[in-house]
C-alpha cells in the first residue's frame, strides 16, 4: 500500500546519535571502572528509545523494535548498575540493526510540485466526489500515478474516470441498449447519447432545454474527443505518454468532471 511518510525518524536518530556520543565520552576506555548513567540521561534514553520503536513500526521494521524491547529490559534489570559502557554497547548495536533493516526498504522521492497529486482524496474537488462517488478511487489513483511518474497508468485511470461518467450521462438521458450498459463500448454509448440529445432539441423552448442541451452537447463532444485522441490508444497499448501529456490529460478530465458536477449531473 502506498504511504506518505514524513521521515520523522530523522529527528529521533539525531537524538540517538547524541546519546551515543555522550555515552562514548563518559565511558572512555576504562571499562574496568563502570560509570553509572545519571537519572536525567537515563530518562532521555528510555523516552528516545520509545519514540524510535514507534518510528520503526511505522516503517514496518521488525528486528529493531524487538531489540529496543530487549534494551529496555536490560536497563530495568541493571537499575543503578547500568553504566555508560552498557549504554554505548546498546546504542551501537541499535544503530547497526536500524541501518541494516532500513537498507532493505525502498523509498521513492516525489518532487515538491507533484506532492499535491499524491494520495489526495479530492483531487478534482469536493463537488466531483459528491456527484460521482464511484469515481473517487480512480481519480485518486490517477493522481498517484502522475506523482510517481507512471504516466501511462495515469492516463489509463483518467479514462476509467471518464467511462464511469459516460455511463452516468447515458443513464441520465435514458439511453437503452441491447444488454447491460457496462458491456457497451464507447462508440455505441456516445452515438446513443447524441441521438437522445437530438430528441431534446425537439422540446419546446425553455431555460431547462437551453442549459441541458448546452451541458450534454458539450459533454458528448468532449467524450468523443477523448475517445478518439486518448481512450482507444491507451486501452489498446497504441501510445505512450510522457509527463506533459499525462498532466494535460489529467487537467482536461478534471475540467470536464467539474463541468458535469457543476451542471447538476450526478450518480
Amino acid at each position: 500500500m502506498l504511504k506518505r511518510y514524513a521521515f520523522s525518524f530523522y529527528e529521533v536518530t539525531i537524538r540517538i546519535e547524541g546519546l551515543r556520543r555522550d555515552a562514548n565520552i563518559w565511558a572512555g576506555n576504562e571499562y574496568s571502572r563502570p560509570k553509572k548513567v545519571d537519572d536525567h540521561l537515563l530518562k532521555a534514553l528510555t523516552s528516545t528509545l520509545e519514540e524510535m520503536a514507534a518510528e520503526c513500526i511505522k516503517l514496518d521494521l521488525t528486528h529493531t523494535p524487538d531489540l529496543i524491547s530487549h534494551i529496555n529490559l536490560q536497563v530495568d534489570l541493571k537499575g543503578d548498575n547500568y553504566t555508560f559502557g552498557d549504554m554505548l554497547n546498546h546504542l551501537e548495536t541499535l544503530a547497526s540493526s536500524f541501518v541494516t533493516e532500513l537498507r532493505k526498504n525502498s523509498c521513492f522521492r516525489i518532487v515538491i510540485e507533484k506532492g499535491k497529486y499524491f494520495q489526495e482524496d479530492d483531487l478534482f474537488g469536493a463537488k466531483v466526489n459528491a456527484a460521482f462517488p464511484s469515481c473517487v478511487d480512480e481519480i485518486k489513483n490517477a493522481g498517484n500515478c502522475y506523482a510517481l511518474e507512471q504516466n501511462d497508468a495515469c492516463v489509463f485511470h483518467c479514462m476509467r474516470v471518464l467511462e464511469l461518467a459516460l455511463r452516468v450521462l447515458a443513464t441520465e438521458l435514458g439511453v437503452t441498449f441491447f444488454g447491460t450498459l457496462d458491456l457497451q463500448n464507447w462508440q455505441n454509448i456516445i452515438e446513443n447519447i447524441e441521438s437522445e440529445i437530438k430528441n431534446l432539441e425537439k422540446l419546446p423552448k425553455s431555460k431547462y432545454k437551453s442549459e441541458t442541451l448546452k451541458l450534454f452537447s458539450q459533454a458528448a463532444m468532449q467524450f468523443r474527443r477523448f475517445k478518439e485522441a486518448w481512450r482507444n490508444h491507451v486501452m489498446h497499448g497504441r501510445d505512450c505518454y510522457d509527463e506533459g501529456k499525462s498532466h494535460s490529460i489529467l487537467d482536461h478530465v478534471k475540467e470536464l468532471m467539474q463541468a458535469l458536477a457543476e451542471g447538476g449531473l450526478k450518480e
